[in-house]
């Protein structure tokens, strides 16, 4: 896997104030009037990142026919580095975006009328990554030792905070070369993207989720501007079940995962097979852990209430919004999660 796309994982993943997308966002909403209404059926959906696994639920919808079956034509964009998914769907260029729940509240705090309309991944999957020989399977472990993390992120933060874990920190340049050359170090990363990265280089590692510690946001949190949630719930409702069903049979169906990786390999040529497959398989019981089990995508009251709290708790809200204003689950249908999970093809990686 390439550096760049770490480092766009560490920086989507990071509950982080960004100003700059910010700014970005509030001038495309300034100039939403002049944009034409989306045409009906069809959609733009902003990737959370190039194509890869963590799309791949969109990709099994688009293979299996599910959009067009419903009358919908859906054009699914790579996301990336340079590309704000918040201004795209503000404007109105794109109809669906991905963040995470602090991303969404982020928003909310800067007037951008958006609102989330499911979350793929129920257990947050960013955490911490350690030498496996210095035998850490605790936070409490890691008190005084150097972390290599995003600037801004809040998760050392909150360990800081709430669980009296205090760590230096060193700035996280798209690499995790540092990581791999010293045994003391800690690395923030993603379980199918850093992990893989250290085994290949012969690293073996323990992984520590930042969700054992109690900050626990939604993460790949699809969104809508308000605008478009009113306008087109007909679609969006479409949409969101075709799109579901296309996740079970994505992650409970190999054949159904085969035929999407390989549009995914065929849409981004720096994926290979082996690091597709491990991402599918890894990724899976973050999406269909807790609520998801029985409806994937879920959102509950409490969910979000936590987060206000949290983020409050870090003086990171100038002022708590109504959760009503952050999402709206209505249109999401119930479809639950694969009965079991099948083990990735032999070989595969």
């Amino acid at each position: 896997m390439h550096s760049v796309r770490s480092h766009r994982r560490l920086l989507r993943a990071a509950i982080a104030v960004v100003t700059a997308v910010v700014a970005l966002s509030a001038t495309a909403c300034s100039n939403n009037s002049s944009s034409s209404p989306a045409s009906a059926g069809k959609m733009t959906v902003i990737l959370p990142w190039y194509a890869d696994p963590e799309g791949g639920g969109y990709f099994a919808a688009q293979s299996e026919n599910l959009y067009k079956n419903a009358g919908l034509d859906v054009t699914l964009q790579p996301g990336g580095p340079q590309v704000s998914a918040t201004q795209l769907v503000a404007s109105g260029r794109a109809q669906i975006g991905h963040t995470d729940a602090a991303g969404i509240v982020q928003a909310q705090q800067q007037g951008i009328p958006i609102v989330a309309v499911a979350a793929l991944y129920q257990d947050n999957p960013v955490g911490i990554l350690s030498h496996s020989d210095q035998n850490i399977t605790s936070f409490d472990q890691m008190k005084g030792r150097t972390l290599v993390s995003q600037a801004g992120a809040l998760y050392p933060v909150w360990l800081d905070k709430q669980l009296g874990v205090p760590m230096q920190t060193m700035q996280y340049q798209g690499s995790i070369a540092n990581f791999l050359k010293d045994p003391k170090l800690l690395q923030q990363g993603w379980p199918t993207n850093e992990v893989r990265q250290a085994e290949e280089s012969g690293v073996p590692v323990n992984f520590t989720p930042y969700s054992d510690s109690g900050f626990n946001p939604y993460n790949d949190v699809l969104f809508t501007s308000k605008s478009y949630f009113d306008q087109h719930k007909d679609d969006l409702k479409k949409f969101l079940q075709a799109s579901m069903t296309g996740w079970h049979d994505y992650m409970g169906d190999v054949t159904v995962a085969g035929d999407a990786n390989k549009a995914i390999l065929a849409a981004n040529s720096e994926q290979t097979a082996k690091s597709i497959w491990y991402a599918w398989d890894k990724q899976r019981k973050y999406v269909t852990a807790g609520d998801g089990a029985k409806q994937l995508g879920a959102m509950s009251e409490d969910r979000w209430k936590t987060l206000l709290d949290q983020l409050q708790k870090l003086g990171q809200l100038t002022k708590a919004p109504a959760t009503s204003d952050l999402y709206d689950a209505s249109l999401l249908p119930t479809v639950a999660a694969p009965a079991s999970l099948p083990a990735a093809p032999s070989g595969s990686y």
